[in-house]
């Protein structure tokens, strides 16, 4: 989620970048627009949002730090940002084996943002700060280690660095410093903040994201299984104020549900992979032990 550094400097509303060429563009700048129509050109759009988010202190740290991460890949903003029918930081791993030595694996992970052309073009900044934060910050998980636990899936996704309360949160700032006079309690950014000091409160928010609603018991009954019962005290049966986009369903339930459909294909992969070499000419690598233990213990609990 490379081929320059964009260095900020706002100067008489233009944004200047270190290739030659300025972000700022004119047109009709009213957040009540839709953002895929602001022009016919789709990069002048991107440009048209990025320009906006970066009038705000955090979005230009985000912008910085997104731009400086896909310099790593060899991506420029507008290479790793594009519309799309919702708003997704959608993650590839690709797994590079030793065909003789299954302990020597290496893996890389590809990123695309994409931002719903369909919001306003308020939300859009909005939801574009929230997927830069997943795209700078979040660890990305590896379903091929022995450590790909649910329970540290869970908690990444939603408390960990660059997880949907982090994004959230900085949702919010950007809210705060472009739109002062707003109103934003649609976005739960006033169920956040701290009543004594104002401020956006990290607890307040992780509160609420594990907040399940109805689907509690259900939910509670997976975790025992699990034996998770007591890893997530904040869970609560108290309505949902967050849900997730891709599942329709509260973020603790999804991550759940992505975790398993995660692990199975990845499990399903590595069946396939010993099924392979075992049957090759009746011979197998020496390593091809690693690969099996590493098998039973990430897979013997979901694979379906």
């Amino acid at each position: 989620m490379k081929s320059f550094t964009l260095i900020f400097l706002i100067y008489f509303s233009f944004l200047s970048t270190s290739f030659g060429e300025y972000l700022f563009v004119e047109g009709n700048s009213s957040g009540s627009i839709i953002w895929s129509k602001f022009s016919n050109d789709k990069k002048l759009n991107l440009k048209n949002l990025f320009q906006n988010l970066a009038k705000s202190k955090t979005g230009r740290s985000l912008i910085r730090l997104a731009n400086e991460k896909g310099k790593e890949s060899g991506l420029s903003l507008y290479e790793l940002v594009e519309e799309g029918q919702g708003s997704l930081t959608d993650t590839t791993l690709v797994r590079k084996f030793n065909r003789v030595h299954f302990d020597k694996i290496s893996y890389e992970t590809n990123s695309k943002i994409f931002i719903n052309r369909n919001l306003t073009q308020h939300d859009a900044i909005l939801d574009l700060a929230h997927e830069l934060t997943h795209f700078v910050y979040r660890t990305q998980f590896n379903p091929y280690l022995k450590n790909f636990s649910l329970s540290q899936f869970i908690k990444s996704t939603i408390e960990g660095e660059g997880g949907e309360v982090q994004a959230f949160m900085m949702e919010c700032r950007v809210q705060k410093e472009l739109y002062k006079k707003k109103d934003d309690s649609r976005y739960n950014c006033r169920q956040i903040t701290h009543p004594d000091t104002g401020e956006l409160s990290f607890s307040l928010a992780r509160k609420r994201f594990y907040q399940v609603g109805n689907y509690f018991e259900s939910f509670q009954s997976l975790l025992h299984k699990h034996k998770l019962t007591k890893v997530f005290p904040d869970l609560s049966a108290q309505k949902e104020s967050f849900i997730s986009s891709a599942y329709g369903i509260p973020y603790p339930v999804a991550a759940f549900e992505e975790y398993v459909s995660v692990l199975n294909r990845a499990c399903e992969n590595d069946r396939r992979r010993i099924s392979l070499f075992k049957e090759e000419d009746g011979r197998a690598p020496a390593s091809l032990s690693v690969l099996e233990e590493s098998y039973k213990v990430r897979c013997s609990d979901f694979v379906n």
